[in-house]
């Protein structure tokens, strides 16, 4: 039987984490709580599924099941990479102001980028089990 907690050892997990961290510091520090809470709720939450499905799939009963709720997290991982993309246009395009937009554009930044390799890895770790589906039948 495999560690159920083995999934905090997977890069994906930990920068799913490291992801959905930078996302709320980034939401309560830069987003207006009124104005934008529905943004904020979005972000927090595409951030937070991130690794919370990484974890739930790694505890099912089989690959099925894990490749299933990879493809959520990568979903939620889509979503958040969209919002800090549009935010980057709107602050860059001076359509959005932010109480200090070099910050901001310095946390989107690292965000993105962060989002970026997530995406590469997750991929990566979807094809793998599709591999080992097909291996074993």
């Amino acid at each position: 039987m495999r560690n159920p907690l083995g999934y905090k050892v997977l890069r994906t997990y930990q920068q799913g984490e490291e992801i959905y961290q930078l996302t709320k510091k980034f939401t309560a520090e830069y987003l207006h709580i009124v104005k934008d809470s529905r943004l904020i709720s979005h972000m927090n939450d595409s951030a937070r599924s991130v690794p919370r499905n990484i974890a739930e799939g790694y505890g099912r009963n089989n690959t099925k099941q894990y490749y299933e709720f990879l493809g959520f997290s990568f979903g939620s991982l889509i979503e958040l990479l969209e919002d800090y993309i549009e935010l980057e246009r709107e602050i860059e395009g001076e359509l959005r102001a932010t109480r200090d937009n070099k910050g901001a554009m310095g946390i989107i930044s690292k965000a993105i980028k962060l989002c970026m390799g997530e995406k590469t890895m997750l991929k990566r770790q979807m094809e793998r089990l599709e591999q080992l589906a097909g291996e074993q039948g």
